[in-house]
C-alpha cells in the first residue's frame, strides 16, 4: 500500500529537503512537494505532512489536516503555541556556539543582527547571551528599529544599519540570524569604509555556500544541520503514523556542527599591533615547532618585548596562547573533517599523539574521538 507525504516548507530549503528525500526514498514513501496555493489541498487525504509553520495559511493547513486525524510533523518553531511534534535545530546552541567562536577569537564585544524578530531569533540570541562573557550583546533589529519601513526596505536598512555599524566599539564581532543577514551586514560595513573582519567580524548561520562564497569577503557561517533534521523529520512522522502519541508532543533538538570559517572572521581581535601580529604568527604556523624565539625573531622584536605584549594584552604567556590556538584547531578540525587524530595532530603542531589526547582530555573532560563523535550527527 502506497504512503503518501505531503511536503511543505517555506522557506525552500535544499539541505532540508535532501534529507527528507534521502529517508522517504528508503521508506518507499510518495511525496507531494506544495509551497503555494495551499487552499486547494482541501480534498487530499494522504497519510501524512511535513511542514514549516510559518504563515496564517500554514496554521490553516495544519489546523485541516489534523482534523482529518493526518499527522503533521513541524519542522520549525515559529509558532511555540501550537501543540505540535516537532523536528528543529537547537536553536538556543546555534546561539552559544556562534558565542564561544568569537570568544575563542578574543572579542570583548559582540552584537547580533537581524532583519526581523520571531521566537526563532529570540532562541539564537538567547543563547549567545546566555554564555558570552564580554560586554552585553548589542541587538539590532530592523524590523524594531522604528524606521516604519518593511524588513526588506533596502535604502533604509543601508542608512540605519551603516550608522548602527559605525557608531558601535571596534573591533565588533557580528552574529547574524542568516546567512542573507549576514551579506547584508558585509556590505553595508565595506559601503561605509568599514574593514571586513579587521574592524567587523561577521558570522552567519546556515552555511548557505551561494552566499558565504560569493561575497567580497567570504562568510564563516554556523553549520545548522537542517539535511539532518529532515531524515529525523521523516522518521518520527513514521512513528506518529504508526502509533498516534499521547500526552506532550515531541520535540526533537537537531545540533549544530561547528562553525566553518572564511575570511570574514580570519582575525582575532586585539589593539596592540605588535601582538595582532604575533597572534597572526601563531595562527599561520600551528603546524610548525615554534616558541617565544621564532616569534620574536620573525617580527623583528625583542622576546621580552613580545612577552611584554602578551601580559598586557591577554594576561597570559606566549606558550598559553600557543596551545588554546592547537587546541581551538583541534576542536575544529575534529567538528568538521574526516581527518584522523593522528593527522590532525600532524596539523596541529603536536609532536606526539600522546600529548594532544592528554592535554585535549585534561582542557575538555574528553578525548578527541569522544569530542568528535559528542559533535557528530545524532
Amino acid at each position: 500500500m502506497s504512503v503518501n507525504i505531503l511536503i511543505t516548507i517555506s522557506p525552500s530549503s535544499p539541505d532540508r529537503l535532501r534529507g527528507i528525500a534521502e529517508a522517504a526514498q528508503k521508506r518507499g514513501w510518495h511525496l507531494m512537494v506544495q509551497s503555494r496555493l495551499l487552499h486547494r489541498l482541501d480534498g487530499w487525504s494522504g497519510d501524512g505532512a511535513l511542514v514549516t509553520v510559518r504563515s496564517e495559511d500554514e496554521i490553516r493547513l495544519v489546523r485541516r489536516l489534523r482534523r482529518k486525524g493526518i499527522p503533521v510533523v513541524d519542522l520549525t518553531i515559529e509558532h511555540p503555541e501550537l501543540r505540535l511534534p516537532r523536528v528543529i535545530g537547537d536553536h538556543a546552541e546555534i546561539g552559544r556556539c556562534s558565542a564561544r567562536f568569537f570568544a575563542d577569537r578574543r572579542f570583548a564585544h559582540i552584537a547580533w543582527f537581524s532583519s526581523d524578530w520571531t521566537h526563532v531569533h529570540a532562541l539564537r540570541f538567547g543563547g549567545l547571551c546566555e554564555v558570552w562573557e564580554g560586554e552585553p550583546p548589542i541587538r539590532w533589529v530592523f524590523s524594531q528599529s522604528g524606521s516604519g519601513r518593511r524588513a526588506d526596505h533596502w535604502p533604509s536598512l543601508v542608512r540605519w544599519l551603516g550608522g548602527q555599524l559605525a557608531a558601535a566599539p571596534k573591533p565588533l564581532a557580528v552574529v547574524t540570524y542568516d546567512d542573507s543577514d549576514a551579506a547584508r551586514v558585509e556590505h553595508i560595513a565595506l559601503a561605509r569604509g568599514l574593514a571586513v573582519p579587521e574592524e567587523i567580524a561577521i558570522l552567519g548561520i546556515g552555511n548557505d555556500t551561494l552566499l558565504c562564497e560569493n561575497q567580497q569577503v567570504p562568510l564563516s557561517s554556523v553549520r545548522h544541520d537542517t539535511e539532518e533534521a529532515g531524515r529525523r523529520g521523516v522518521a518520527l512522522l513514521e512513528e506518529l503514523m504508526s502509533e498516534p502519541h499521547r500526552g506532550a508532543p515531541p520535540c526533537l533538538l537537531v545540533s549544530p556542527r561547528g562553525v566553518v570559517e572564511r575570511a570574514s572572521t580570519d582575525v582575532i581581535a586585539v589593539e596592540d599591533p605588535l601582538l595582532a601580529a604575533a597572534l597572526g604568527y601563531i595562527s599561520l604556523h600551528l603546524a610548525e615547532s615554534f616558541g617565544l624565539a621564532q616569534i620574536a625573531d620573525a617580527l623583528g622584536v625583542s622576546p621580552s618585548r613580545i612577552q611584554s605584549a602578551f601580559t598586557a594584552g591577554l594576561q597570559c604567556r606566549v606558550g598559553d596562547e600557543i596551545r588554546r590556538q592547537r587546541l581551538a584547531r583541534v576542536r575544529l578540525l575534529l567538528e568538521n573533517t574526516t581527518l584522523t587524530v593522528s593527522e590532525i595532530a600532524d596539523q596541529t603542531g603536536f609532536q606526539h599523539l600522546s600529548h594532544l589526547s592528554m592535554l585535549f582530555r585534561k582542557t575538555t573532560g574528553l578525548t578527541p574521538s569522544a569530542w568528535r563523535a559528542a559533535h557528530a550527527r545524532q
